[in-house]
């Protein structure tokens, strides 16, 4: 039995949090400050109510504030002064404190609670509509704001991120990639999803954008995020609604191409005096053929052997995704939520494959190959959150969560061998088959405390317990019985547990400038077996990870930040475990016992001049893991297709965005990506170099037209790069769309089409010749399709949104594969 690897992990790390705690508050002076909580006239708070201090002489305005989630506010770094205190929120009467004197002492004013009784007047039919752009670029991140764009509208969340800047999603191989790196983590409103990228990727292909309000895309995260993901993290936000009432909105869409596209989507929220209930519900199913093809050359015995393989898919994709929450406040400092999701994801295939051999360009054999395949996730996810506020700038929140997963994937194959001019010779069957259930397990602990204007301190600690069974066969069927096949049949057991413990220090250097400190321990222990064979894998290893911002506001018109991260990316589950996936006789996938975590440096700068943003990125990342690289067998024409790790990868990139408003009725974003990488790797044994530039183009036009009417054109394009040692080809797309408001409560209808030119493919090219590696793929995942989108709102749209909050395993759910 191994030992348990928490207790020291966890001394380590506490020590580290008080040393840096210590050292950087001690020596600060307490600085003047306002604090209190805004609670309404039953004492529940009220959370994102306005704040304003002004003058007691002239009511000016010094200094302003926004309310937490549990109503409290702190107005810090304040002269003594004699002041006024206003607090507004719509729907509540106006609150002011009268004239009161700040004195120069520790602690500064506590205002107390502060009641706000509800306005009998209600705004009668005053709507005031601000439109946000589809691309809004900030500091840390980019937002992808879903839920306005009418191009949007019936598309999957998987689609939408295909057209952002920096994205990039590879369906064949299953993977996505940020800012010219692999390693992302995604997460669903700031929740870590916990399953195979695989899985991620068809969760994302079957999740309605009508359900989503905005995708925000963060390349450089704090040290309170984990350290898993090189790339950084893509964070799905799900639409949220009201408060004292009922209120949500539903959407339902339909659209035809090559095959059927349809969803529908509800969301909703009520709230009664100290109890909320909240939740979701989306469906969607898309059937488009799909195309592939693959070409290949392969030395051998002094002959070329050429193996060209046509593969259409008819595949249909099922999601059913559910989310149920309850928000109980305790009291108006105490809240306990719960919050259960699940989802069945059911997707099924039959595909026509035709393969030609040739051997030095004459047809030697042909083979056709009848598949059929299910890969049917289930999930069922529960989580309690526990957030405290002890005092005015001072907080706790625990989190307990448990996730389950099951995947079942079983796949026949029938294929028929003829010679080179058409005549048959034999037919095979064969079976496989993977089934993996997966369990995890998370507590996680957080703490905040407002020490002055000019400190605020974040500190926590995290546990994670994985565990996931892989049982894989391969069968040859004979008279309808299945001989399975030892080599390619067995169990996979994998166990891990990773401890974690951080502490990040906001520093207000002056009125212009922050400074943000992070540090970040954490130990993992992982083993990996089988039945037959104990310990393929057991390792156990501990890492530190800093993180530096540094910002400065030098005027209204000019910023600049700089930051630098150190990041980790494990192995997936399903990396690691040994299994074989036939794609024909002669190419596999098969997973790599052998790979090793890869750990990156990231350093960015960015810059603002008024709306445009400048911004310039570099990593180095050691023994980079790419996925699905391919490599020839020795003395075979077979390919196998998997994970490795490379010896680095650097990257450099750098980002402009820019808004051109060109008329009242004309607004134009741009946004331009350009990529530099070279990866160095070996082929059987020798050292190889691989160098490449990328560029990425995504421009968005807006129009207002008369009559309620607006419509959009979006375009993209993305020039060769690489994916691993691979070369990804170029790749683009145009989508137009046109909307139309039905009144104040009508709804709202678009119709859209998507991938007007009928461009969108995906293509990789391999070119060693020296190392017996020569080959080349394109694939068509999609078509022009043509859909039509009502979205509508309904109950009461004047209330508050639900409590926006994180759960203990927001960086658990990616690491599921």
């Amino acid at each position: 039995m191994r030992k348990s690897t928490f207790k020291p992990v966890l001394q380590h790390a506490m020590m580290i949090m008080l040393f840096l705690s210590i050292f950087f508050v001690q020596g600060l002076e307490a600085q003047s400050q306002i604090g209190g909580a805004v609670v309404d006239e039953a004492g529940i708070p009220v959370p994102f109510t306005n704040i304003l201090l002004l003058q007691a002489s002239d009511s000016s305005l010094v200094k302003g504030e926004v309310t937490d989630s549990a109503g409290a506010f702190l107005i810090t770094d304040i002269a003594p002064a004699a002041y006024l205190l206003e607090a507004s929120m719509i729907g509540y009467a106006k609150y002011n404190s009268g004239v009161f004197e700040l004195k120069a002492e520790p602690g500064g004013k506590k205002m107390g609670r502060i009641s706000l009784s509800q306005n009998a007047t209600e705004l009668a039919g005053v709507e005031v509509v601000a439109k946000k752009p589809f691309f809004e670029q900030k500091i840390d991140r980019l937002v992808v704001n879903v839920a306005g764009s009418i191009t949007a509208a019936g598309a999957t969340a998987l689609e939408v991120l295909e057209r952002s800047p920096g994205i990039i999603v590879d369906r064949q191989n299953s993977s996505i990639s940020l800012s010219g790196k692999d390693g992302v983590v995604v997460m669903i409103n700031g929740k870590i999803n916990r399953m195979p990228m695989a899985a991620v990727v068809q969760m994302l292909q079957g999740m309605p954008s009508g359900n989503i309000e905005k995708i925000e895309l963060i390349t450089t995260p704090p040290a309170n995020f984990e350290a898993e993901g090189n790339a950084g993290y893509i964070n799905i936000v799900l639409k949220q609604s009201g408060d004292q009432g009922l209120n949500g909105s539903y959407t339902v869409s339909g659209g035809a191409g090559k095959g059927d596209v349809s969803s529908a989507a509800l969301n909703f929220n009520f709230r009664h005096r100290d109890i909320n209930l909240y939740g979701g519900y989306s469906f969607s199913r898309q059937a488009q053929q799909q195309v592939f093809n693959m070409d290949r050359l392969v030395g051998l015995n002094g002959q070329t052997i050429r193996t060209e393989t046509e593969t259409v898919r008819d595949p249909v994709q099922r999601n059913h995704n559910l989310r149920l929450g309850l928000d109980w406040n305790l009291s108006p400092k105490t809240v306990v939520g719960v919050l259960v999701s699940g989802y069945d994801n059911r997707w099924s295939m039959e595909a026509m494959n035709h393969s030609v051999l040739s051997l030095n360009g004459m047809p030697d054999s042909l083979i056709a190959i009848r598949n059929d395949e299910v890969n049917h996730w289930q999930h069922l996810g529960g989580n309690l959150n526990i957030q405290h506020t002890i005092g005015e700038g001072e907080s706790v929140s625990l989190d307990f969560d448990y996730l389950r997963y099951e995947n079942e994937n079983p796949t026949n194959y029938l294929i028929d061998y003829s010679d080179g001019s058409g005549n048959f010779l034999f037919s095979d069957q064969t079976f496989s088959g993977k089934t993996t259930p997966i369990r995890v397990g998370v507590g996680k602990l957080d703490y905040t405390k407002q020490f002055s204007g000019n400190i605020h301190l974040e500190a926590g600690l995290k546990g994670t317990i994985n565990r996931l069974d892989n049982d894989v066969s391969v069968a040859d069927i004979r008279n309808g019985i299945r001989m399975y096949d030892p080599d390619l049949t067995a169990r996979y057991h994998l166990d891990e547990s990773i401890a974690a413990a951080y502490t990040s220090l906001d520093l207000k250097l002056d009125k212009k400038s922050d400074l943000k400190l992070g540090l970040r321990y954490e130990y993992t222990n992982s083993n990996l077996g089988s039945n037959e064979q104990a310990d393929i894998v057991d390792r156990q290893y501990g890492n530190f990870f800093p993180s530096v911002f540094l910002s400065r506001n030098f005027n209204d018109n000019n910023s600049a930040n700089l930051s630098y991260s150190r990041r980790i990316t494990r192995p997936t589950f399903k990396d690691m475990a040994p299994f074989v996936i036939f794609l024909d006789p002669y190419t596999f996938f098969s997973g790599n016992a052998a790979l090793q975590p890869a750990v990156s440096n990231n350093l960015k700068v960015d810059y603002r001049y008024k709306s445009a943003l400048f911004s310039l990125q570099y990593a180095v990342e050691d023994s980079a893991i790419a996925g699905f690289q391919s490599r020839v067998i020795e003395g075979t024409n077979r390919q196998l297709l998997g994970a490795e790790n490379m010896k680095n990868r650097k990257t450099a990139n750098f980002t402009v965005a820019f808004p051109l408003h060109i008329g009242k009725w004309w607004n134009m974003q741009n946004n331009l990506i350009g990529t530099w990488q070279e990866v160095n790797t070996y082929f059987d044994g020798e050292p190889v170099q691989v160098r490449a530039q990328n560029l990425q183009v995504v421009w968005i036009n807006s129009f207002t037209l008369p009559h309620d009417f607006s419509a959009e054109l979006v375009g993209f394009y993305r020039t060769r790069g690489l994916s691993g040692a691979q070369v990804s080809l170029p790749m683009g797309a145009v989508n137009i769309g046109i909307q139309k408001k039905l009144g104040d409560n009508g709804g709202t209808l678009r119709f859209g089409i998507d991938d007007l030119f009928n461009s969108l493919g995906f293509g990789f090219e391999t070119n060693f010749p020296e190392y017996n590696m020569v080959s080349k793929g394109t694939a068509d995942f999609s078509q022009r399709t043509f859909k039509l989108t009502y979205s509508r709102n309904f109950g009461n749209n004047k209330l508050k949104g639900s409590r926006k909050r994180a759960t203990g395993a927001e960086e658990e759910r990616k690491r599921v594969d």
